[in-house]
């Protein structure tokens, strides 16, 4: 009886030992879940903070968008009122500049109708146009070179051509229309006549 009594107490001995084994097991998951459920507490109270920084630095950048705009907006009207002033004045410059031009075309015409002396009214009229290009040129205006030049379809228009043995090929002999640039910009290109040896005259001209 003393034998079976010692079994059964070093049974309910190692029942203890696995009981508390097991206890001890989920305390331990138990504290490892603690501390994992603070270190979480801790890392959303961190990314509620970046957060709150970040909806923070996102309003400043939006208020400074904000401004940059209204600045942008403002420096626009700025601009575009000091070109148009700019394009006023120039207008104002330039038909100032036309007036004594304008002058001596009407003292022409009233000239014409109490002479009959055409000589002196041609030359009246070569001073005005003198006087109109000289007005032109200040301002920039220049006249493309077309005879006697190479023709360059940058600079001439060719409206006809012919083949004249005296002029070398791809020669300007005539101009048609004047062409004209502003500074280094064409307006409009000279319509000229350009010479254009056909192969045959240009195999007799080898002979």
């Amino acid at each position: 009886m003393s034998s079976q009594k010692n079994k059964n107490h070093a049974d309910y001995k190692k029942k203890c030992l696995e009981i508390k084994a097991k206890f001890t097991t989920k305390e331990k998951k138990f504290k490892d879940a603690k501390r994992e459920i603070s270190s979480l507490r801790s890392q959303l109270k961190a990314v509620k903070e970046e957060l709150k920084s970040t909806d923070k630095e996102a309003g400043e950048y939006l208020d400074y968008l904000k401004r940059l705009k209204a600045e942008f907006e403002n420096y626009k009207r700025r601009s575009q009122k000091e070109r148009e002033r700019i394009v006023s004045w120039s207008k104002e410059d330039l038909i100032k500049q036309f007036l004594p031009v304008l002058d001596d075309l009407e003292r022409a015409v009233d000239s014409s109708q109490q002479s009959n002396n055409l000589a002196s009214l041609m030359e009246g009229m070569r001073m005005i146009l003198e006087k109109l290009k000289a007005v032109l040129q200040k301002q920039g205006l220049q006249e493309v070179k077309a005879e006697g030049e190479e023709f360059n379809p940058h600079f001439h228009e060719a409206l006809m051509s012919v083949d004249l043995a005296e002029y070398p090929d791809n020669l300007v002999v005539e101009e048609m229309r004047k062409g004209y640039k502003l500074n280094d910009k064409i307006l409009r290109p000279a319509m000229v006549k350009v010479n254009k040896r056909s192969e045959e005259n240009k195999k007799k001209d080898k002979k």
